[in-house]
């Protein structure tokens, strides 16, 4: 009988990388069109075509792995792992299309421009010390950095092989040696992350919030707000969950060697739901801010309305 987890790999290297790979083409075809003039229906071919190419590579690199699987042994990783194609289609690919189909998102996320076409400035406030992040926070980011990598470390402090068939087994302790060095110096580049998280929130502070003429108390406190959860939200993700998904698994994988296929389905499944919660949550964050960016709109419209 086939092993269960074996059949629950090969289903999520079947579905999971082509539901990743092709999230950031259906969002952006999703996205209504606003901008309706021809020159920007002209603007908008360039990025569509580029992402659907983008979209058939990443599939094709993909389904070239799944072809490989029965003859290459790291075919079927590589199939699962070939995800992460998500995010240079997203980010250098995907935006581009959204925010020519709808200028004011691409307001809501880099411009100071009002709906009058005045450019504001933000208020000469230092929000770095109005960071959501505080240092038990930072704390818990520590310790979930490193613990998987003093897991994995810990393991070196055992005899190999630590699961074998049999004892003195040269063959199984020279592979599970092995395995250790490379699980455990990929698992020394998490705790590097701490160096750059600090600078990408600061950056997301100082992110400039335009205001309103009359500098509307409401729209302070809904950038406030929307400021807050964005930092927490992208701490949590990268500073808390990222490490423990990635430690945890190789921890697991090295402690508990004859068992690596279920620790290999755990790791790819906590990396997609991963990869699927920064996303979401990252196209949250950026629909708020348009929203914001109406809202602000709506502020000026009325402004003008009660001058004239």
């Amino acid at each position: 009988m086939q092993d269960p987890f074996i059949t629950i790999g090969r289903i999520l290297m079947l579905v999971f990388p082509p539901f990743m790979i092709l999230v950031p083409l259906v969002t952006a075809l999703l996205v209504p069109r606003r901008a309706t003039e021809d020159s920007a229906l002209a603007r908008q071919r360039g990025p569509l075509l580029a992402l659907v190419a983008g979209t058939l590579l990443a599939l094709a690199a993909w389904g070239a792995f799944v072809i490989l699987t029965p003859r290459v042994g790291w075919a079927p990783v590589a199939a699962l792992w070939s995800w992460p194609l998500f995010f240079p289609l997203w980010f250098g690919l995907a935006w581009p299309l959204i925010r020519a189909k709808s200028p004011q998102w691409e307001g809501a996320m880099y411009g100071a421009e009002a709906a009058s076409g005045v450019v504001r400035t933000a208020s000469l406030v230092n929000r770095e010390r109005l960071s959501p992040v505080t240092r038990w926070m930072w704390a818990v980011a520590a310790l979930a950095s490193v613990a998987g990598v003093a897991a994995i470390a810990a393991r070196g402090l055992m005899p190999f092989p630590f699961e074998s068939v049999g004892s003195g087994d040269e063959a199984a302790a020279t592979v599970q040696r092995t395995q250790w060095w490379i699980f455990l110096g990929i698992s020394l580049m998490v705790p590097l992350g701490l160096l750059w998280l600090p600078r990408v929130l600061r950056s997301m502070l100082r992110e400039p919030e335009p205001m309103d003429a009359a500098g509307s108390r409401d729209l302070a406190e809904l950038y406030a707000a929307q400021r807050r959860r964005r930092v927490l939200g992208m701490f949590c993700i990268n500073g808390v969950a990222g490490p423990l998904v990635i430690g945890g698994s190789f921890a697991l994988a090295t402690w508990f060697p004859n068992s690596g296929a279920i620790w290999g389905i755990i790791g790819g499944v906590g990396g997609t739901v991963l990869g699927i919660a920064g996303a979401v949550f990252g196209f949250m964050m950026t629909a708020e801010r348009a929203r914001i960016a109406e809202a602000r709109a709506r502020l000026e419209q009325t402004r003008s309305a009660s001058a004239g």
